[in-house]
């Protein structure tokens, strides 16, 4: 489709070309052969009589209208030479030179350079190609000669149709009509052509954006699935531990109580023993319950406690994404027990990963200090600069959040009018920094 357009509109610029030079050809020749005819005919004395000033000397309009025209032919159909803004500016002034030096006889150069710019309309911006428009619209009216004949001395070239013979001056007037008909026509079937191909990009456009946003929607409600099979995945990984390791448990130390209640009247040294066999299966049912909840619990925590697991996330996602995040740790030596340890882990954690999937955020601040309105807490406040939303509704993940925050016994509030705040004061007990 593309290829035929650009097909069709170089056919029809070069058909200006042509006709362009041909109407050159045609006012110039007028213009050298008139003035022969007139000196030979010894009627220069009435011509000029008729006129209002000397007219320029053809041999100088010939001369100058054919250099020009190929200096102009020169820079439009050159293909090595990248279009640029400042060429079309001196194809304005070879054109503008062309029409003086014709005495504004014709202004048909005005719809090639028109033309040109459509042409490469591609290659330049919006503004740009309305600004060109502007212009050779401006220059169009410049070089009207009923306009500028008011303003400059300016030859009609007309009277020197009328200086030939009827028959010859019918067949010149004729041909100039039909060049001059044909320049507009072709003129108009190329703007036509490109209105109707800006049209047709248009509504290509419009219908690979309503596919883009088909294909977005997919993969959204893939991600949704794949979230939800995840969490299912983890419930059941959960229920297993839970099973393998609570459920062994209780149901050893269930089967030990009974035997005991059975055998502590008639064998109470063998209940002796088997208390001590309870005793043990509760020890090694504590210790499957911790490892289940070490399974749980992020391993940066326990290596590098809480600053160094945030600082270790941040670099992770700065890593995967070009999302900056900057941290504000101002602490004194804490220690955090491990629920709240977690909880505020899993409180950024889950801000960072909003700010970047759901705000598309680019700058995420983080900081943690002591509360300075509220003496024993502390402050979490996650912000950034993405688009935020008129009106916080809590979802999944934010009620998620509230609920681990509320354990710890916390507080958490969202705005989301510049960005998206989440802040959180938690109480410190006296043991933690004391």
């Amino acid at each position: 489709m593309m290829r035929s357009y650009y097909r069709a509109i170089h056919w029809m610029r070069t058909s200006l070309v042509l006709i362009n030079y041909a109407i050159l050809l045609l006012y110039t020749g007028v213009f050298l052969i008139g003035t022969k005819f007139i000196v030979a005919q010894q009627k220069s004395l009435f011509f000029l009589s008729q006129l209002s000033h000397v007219p320029k000397n053809p041999v100088f309009v010939l001369s100058g209208c054919m250099g020009l025209y190929g200096l102009f032919l020169a820079m439009i159909l050159s293909k090595r030479l990248p279009f640029r803004f400042s060429s079309l500016l001196i194809e304005w002034g070879i054109a503008f030179l062309i029409i003086l030096l014709l005495d504004m006889a014709s202004q048909s150069i005005v719809l090639l350079v028109i033309c040109d710019c459509l042409y490469h309309a591609r290659e330049l911006r919006s503004s740009q190609v309305y600004g060109i428009l502007a212009v050779s619209i401006l220059l169009y009216f410049l070089t009207n000669f009923s306009i500028m004949s008011q303003l400059i001395p300016l030859t009609d070239l007309q009277k020197y149709f009328t200086v030939f013979p009827a028959m010859a001056g019918s067949a010149l007037t004729l041909s100039r009509s039909l060049l001059e008909g044909a320049n507009l026509l072709i003129f108009l079937s190329f703007i036509a052509c490109f209105m109707i191909n800006q049209y047709e990009e248009k509504e290509s456009i419009a219908q690979e954006l309503d596919m883009v946003n088909q294909v977005n929607q997919e993969l959204r409600n893939y991600a949704a699935l794949t979230e939800q099979i995840a969490e299912n995945n983890e419930r059941k990984r959960i229920a297993r531990e839970i099973h393998d390791t609570l459920g062994h448990a209780l149901t050893g130390i269930a089967a030990g109580i009974d035997a005991c209640l059975v055998m502590i009247d008639k064998k109470p040294e063998a209940v002796k023993v088997q208390l001590q066999r309870i005793r043990h299966v509760v020890t090694e049912g504590i210790g499957d319950v911790r490892n289940s909840l070490q399974k749980l619990r992020p391993g940066a925590l326990e290596e590098r406690g809480l600053e160094g697991a945030i600082r270790k996330m941040i670099e992770e996602f700065v890593s995967l994404s070009d999302v900056d995040i900057s941290l504000i740790y101002q602490m004194p030596e804490i220690d955090f027990e491990k629920t709240k340890e977690d909880a505020l882990f899993r409180m950024i954690q889950e801000c960072v990963t909003n700010s970047i999937r759901h705000g598309r955020a680019k700058h995420i601040d983080i900081r943690i200090a002591m509360d300075p309105d509220s003496e024993g807490k502390m402050i979490v406040r996650v912000k950034d600069d993405g688009t935020g939303c008129a009106k916080v509704k809590p979802g999944y993940g934010l009620m998620q959040m509230k609920e681990r925050i509320s354990t710890i016994h916390g507080t958490l509030y969202f705005e989301g009018t510049d960005g998206f705040l989440c802040e959180a004061r938690i109480p410190l007990q006296k043991g933690e920094f004391e």
